[in-house]
């Protein structure tokens, strides 16, 4: 069964590149992997992304997007990893629902470790948002839930704000603030508390965007 989605989703990778509307792909530089509080590189990274959304769908039955995200090491986090590899591959499915007042998603994501990191993880997740007016703020929050591998059965809540300004039609500016709580796993409690700022620069409209971020 496993096998069975990881196969669903690359193939709609595949099939997407031909027939949705939009394929986006981006990297981030960052100074540090951290992942849910968690540090799995203290070291610089490059973290590429590839995204295929504009399904035809009809916008009543919401909208659909597939996509990838790999964690590729430059350092070696004091030589505990093999740095130049990829240490994570992780392959998603989000869907956006049709409703007006409130952003809500549903979302199933795999993760894998392709360099002997483990076996795969699995979850679903919620996500519900709305931006405020004109501001660029936007509050949100995110509910996942972890169904098989090392987060099996373990919650992770997390609520935010983001903010994002537009410099000019390529640039634009963000800044993100959040708090999660985890339940289920070894111990229940709050998780994290994360702040970050980030530039993104699109080299090609809807093509390639590159970001460095600073948490």
């Amino acid at each position: 069964m496993k096998k069975i989605i990881l196969t669903i989703i690359m193939a709609a990778l595949a099939a997407g590149v031909a027939h949705a509307a939009d394929v986006s792909i981006g990297a981030d530089v960052a100074s540090a992997y951290v992942f849910r509080g968690a540090t799995f590189n203290d070291g610089l990274v490059v973290q590429p992304t590839a995204e295929i959304s504009g399904f035809p769908i009809l916008e009543e039955y919401g909208a659909l997007a597939i996509g990838m995200w790999a964690n590729f090491d430059i350092g070696d986090y004091g030589g505990t990893l093999d740095n130049n590899q990829f240490s994570e591959v992780d392959y998603y499915l989000t869907y956006s629902l049709p409703i007006s007042v409130l952003d809500v998603g549903v979302g199933y994501t795999e993760y894998t470790y392709p360099n002997g990191g483990g076996d795969a993880d699995r979850e679903i997740g919620l996500s519900l948002g709305k931006g405020i007016g004109d501001t660029g703020l936007y509050p949100y929050f995110n509910a996942y839930y972890g169904v098989d591998g090392g987060v099996d059965g373990v919650s992770y809540l997390q609520g935010g704000l983001a903010y994002e300004v537009s410099v000019t039609e390529a640039l634009s500016l963000s800044a993100d603030i959040s708090a999660a709580y985890t339940a289920g796993g070894d111990e229940d409690g709050w998780n994290d508390a994360t702040s970050s700022l980030g530039a993104s620069y699109a080299i090609c409209s809807n093509l390639i965007t590159i970001k460095k971020i600073h948490s």
